[in-house]
């Protein structure tokens, strides 16, 4: 059974990141249909199949969706990447990455030019990721 992260769990990590690390950035949700729409990404299907039928495609979409979305005013790709880490962990598996690397991948996804696509994001997080 996968777990999902909630909204709720999702503005938490926000505000802890920006009370944590930028207390003076505002904190909250900016626009709440795209926060809605990330959250639910992974859980997506059609025809009774899952679109994202893995952990790491899964991962990748809230990662992805997070990230591009800029649901929040402050810390979004922050944000993002706390909730992928998270996202792994309650699904039985720890990222394994440097703070620059992940500081550099987020960003690269982050930036919607560079149309890196889902399986990409994925299979970079499948490479990153131990089972706990």
């Amino acid at each position: 059974m996968t777990y999902y992260l909630t909204e709720e769990q999702i503005i938490y990590l926000n505000a802890f990141l920006i009370r944590t690390y930028s207390p003076n950035e505002d904190v909250g949700v900016k626009e709440a249909a795209l926060l809605n729409s990330a959250v639910n990404r992974p859980k997506q299907s059609a025809f009774g199949r899952d679109a994202y039928p893995t952990i790491f495609k899964k991962a990748a979409a809230l990662f992805q969706s997070l990230s591009q979305n800029h649901p929040f005013f402050n810390a979004n790709k922050r944000t993002a990447f706390a909730a992928l880490e998270a996202f792994l962990e309650k699904n039985g598996y720890t990222l394994s990455v440097e703070t620059q690397e992940e500081i550099d991948f987020t960003v690269e996804i982050a930036d919607q030019e560079n149309k890196i696509d889902i399986n990409e994001i994925s299979i970079w997080i499948k490479h990153q990721s131990n089972r706990i």
